[in-house]
């Protein structure tokens, strides 16, 4: 309903709740964070099918079967996102900023046994945008801050030789913060809140040579309590927006075509169809509803893996990240195009110790929005981004 007032000049009060639903679509987000393991991240996140490693818990928990005594691993993603705007109201830069997405993940195969179990901690969504108080997008976010959590406990088991299947719950959890500016004040939004999941995983393997992989995240709601108000207009008053992440299905293969090479690919959803709208309950002018009308999208990974018989290895990937949000609902706080993503890293593994370092750069076609509510994101904006990420795994 928006959309038919684009060519108007809206009011005073329309623009306030346009702009003060606008920043809340960061907690969906189309920045899923999908990376979450280092070698997984340098072979372009094709990793499903393989799954050879703890990190498995999230990428595939049938793959823990393969994996022998105890394992643990920690990674550190550090992710810098670079957006620039130009339209009609001018022109803006966002501040950059490095964003540290830790993770953990355990596990342990007992010797001799069908059977193995997985702990792991990880983000699977999260943004950080910060426009500033000034720039010509202040209107409708200034900053914006999601962070999630996720810690899963999954077991696996070796049906056959070749087949595994693996699952487990999940708890989730989710803080939020956003800000914008208004004619009234700076609007603030704190939310947080928890809610159960699981995911679940099945791993083929026919041969040396082929394997196959498909996981599955299931959805989940949390209802975010918090408080909303207007710094200098609306003290802060008790507010809540509940809201579904959606599922996420992968389904991989891995081609080994000789000794030391693994060539694999994935193809990853994510169900944002899930995300219609979303309703802030809070007393007032604090109150708003805002459509999302958000598309599911695709991640198609590609990647390869050259071991080396002196420990190192070293991996090459690619992955194409389809946009999900539409110019009809669109805002700078989740600055979303498609998106070109190439990664490069190396592995060191001595003992039981292994040592993995990847860089990832991305790259966006400049995307010009057109038709946004009453205009006010409309104009040309300009992303790329920059990530490392390190894994230190140890095997006893």
């Amino acid at each position: 309903m928006l959309s038919r007032f684009r060519f108007l000049r809206p009011s005073a009060p329309l623009v306030f709740c346009a702009a003060l639903a606008a920043p809340v679509m960061v907690f969906g987000s189309a920045t899923r964070i999908g990376f979450k393991d280092a070698e997984a991240t340098a072979r372009g996140n094709a990793f499903a099918a393989t799954a050879d490693s703890p990190a498995a818990v999230y990428y595939n928990p049938a793959g823990l079967t393969q994996l022998d005594g105890q394992s643990f691993s920690a990674t550190a993603y550090v992710i810098q996102l670079d957006t620039d705007f130009s339209g009609a109201a001018g022109s803006a830069k966002m501040k950059r900023e490095n964003n540290l997405v830790p993770q953990f993940y355990y596990a342990y195969a007992p010797e001799g046994k069908n059977y193995a179990f997985g702990l792991g901690g990880y983000s699977p969504f999260g943004l950080s945008t910060n426009w500033g108080s000034s720039s010509v997008l202040s209107p409708l976010t200034t900053k914006a801050e999601q962070k999630t959590y996720s810690l899963a406990a999954v077991g696996a088991v070796q049906i056959t030789p070749t087949l595994s299947l693996g699952a487990g719950p999940v708890f989730q959890r989710a803080e939020t913060t956003l800000s914008r500016q208004s004619g009234f004040g700076e609007y603030t939004f704190d939310g947080d809140g928890n809610a159960l999941g699981f995911n679940a995983g099945v791993r083929w393997q026919p041969s040396a040579q082929h394997a196959f992989g498909l996981s599955y995240q299931h959805h989940y709601t949390i209802n975010l309590k918090g408080t909303a108000g207007i710094a200098g207009a609306v003290p802060a008053q008790p507010a809540s927006a509940e809201f579904v992440f959606p599922e996420v299905i992968i389904a991989g293969y891995s081609y080994r075509p000789a000794p030391g090479w693994n060539l694999e690919v994935n193809l990853d959803w994510t169900n944002w169809d899930r995300v219609n709208s979303l309703t802030i309950n809070a007393p007032g002018p604090l109150g708003a509803t805002q459509a999302f009308n958000w598309q599911s999208g695709f991640f198609y990974d590609v990647g390869v893996t050259r071991e080396f018989k002196n420990g190192f290895s070293l991996s090459a990937g690619y992955t194409y990240a389809e946009n999900s949000i539409p110019d009809s609902t669109y805002t700078p706080a989740i600055p979303d195009s498609d998106r070109h993503l190439f990664a490069l890293g190396g592995s060191y593994h001595t003992g039981g110790l292994k040592l993995t370092l990847a860089y990832q750069f991305g790259y966006s076609p400049d995307r010009t929005v057109v038709g946004s509510p009453f205009g006010l994101a409309d104009g040309t904006y300009h992303n790329r981004t920059h990530a490392i990420a390190a894994s230190l795994a140890y095997q006893f």
